[in-house]
């Protein structure tokens, strides 16, 4: 067997994969993601050309191709999702082990934590509703004609157009923060609590009591992260919380009036987080449990 051929792949087996790969593409592809197109024919030919030309082609071809799909459909915002039949209605469920950022049809975005996950109907585009497993964020871009819903254990919560997260550390426990926008929330007592942008709702899922509170204005979420700004130490102890769901104290020797700037993504873990303010902040500190304490 000569070199040359030992380096040839016979690249038809990729045919049927890549056809009900472009399906899929089509059934995605709408009016509110028209701004893609050139982008998305600009990948469809540089795939149609890799596959189907009647060129032999050498091993590391099949790479390429490889990765130009694997780049499609990180595009689309899910690698292969997870799909149930439920009164003729197809749904289909993306979990944090797809990637963290999910790109809903709607161009909304969902930012998925650890042992997360979401479940959408294929009627998606005219009843977006999304059913929520864990904790994540949303950017939920504004239809005048559609409203979103979140459903979470007992409680909905409606969107106009807005970002907020949503964070369920325990089974009892349901935690909300709005950053822009405005949201209603809906809880298993019916009561309807209208939100603004800086302020927390804490629910209780088995009494279906509701307590919200304000936070930071220093806090925001950008770009796929959490990010602080001239916050103090003690406010921003008071987020980790609350999202964490964990014990912080600071050392009477600490300065409150300590001001830090940062992010933290949504999917880092708290002892990340807790080592990375004490490094810039030249602070020590001991876990005990889910209990941390700073110190000098």
């Amino acid at each position: 067997m000569s070199q040359k051929n030992h380096k040839t792949e016979n690249l038809g087996n990729w045919k049927p994969f890549v056809e009900q790969l472009h399906k899929e593409w089509e059934e995605v592809g709408n009016e509110h993601v028209i701004e893609n197109y050139e982008l998305k024919e600009k990948i469809w030919k540089e795939v149609d050309r890799k596959i189907f030309s009647p060129r032999r082609y050498i091993l590391r071809t099949g790479w390429a191709v490889a990765a130009v799909l694997v780049g499609v459909m990180f595009y689309l915002g899910y690698k292969v999702s997870e799909k149930h039949v439920v009164d003729n209605l197809t749904y289909m469920e993306y979990s944090y082990v797809e990637g963290r950022m999910c790109v809903l049809p709607d161009s909304s975005t969902v930012w998925l934590e650890p042992d997360s996950k979401i479940r959408i109907s294929s009627e998606f585009l005219n009843n977006r509703e999304v059913w929520l497993t864990g904790s994540s964020v949303f950017e939920v871009k504004k239809r005048a004609d559609s409203a979103f819903k979140v459903y979470i254990n007992t409680a909905c919560i409606e969107v106009k157009g807005t970002v907020f997260s949503i964070n369920q550390p325990t089974p009892d426990t349901s935690i909300i923060a709005l950053y822009e926008g405005a949201i209603d929330f809906i809880g298993k007592n019916q009561s309807l609590i209208s939100m603004t942008p800086s302020q927390r709702l804490v629910y209780d899922v088995h009494t279906g009591s509701t307590h919200v509170e304000n936070f930071s204005e220093n806090i925001q979420w950008v770009d796929g992260n959490y990010r602080f700004t001239d916050i103090r130490i003690d406010s921003l102890m008071d987020f980790i919380r609350k999202k964490y769901r964990v014990e912080v104290e600071l050392d009477k020797a600490i300065n409150y009036d300590l001001l830090l700037t940062g992010t933290i993504r949504n999917d880092e873990t708290v002892d990340a987080v807790i080592e990375k303010i004490c490094f810039t902040s030249c602070l020590n500190y001991k876990k005990e449990g889910l209990r941390y304490i700073l110190t000098k």
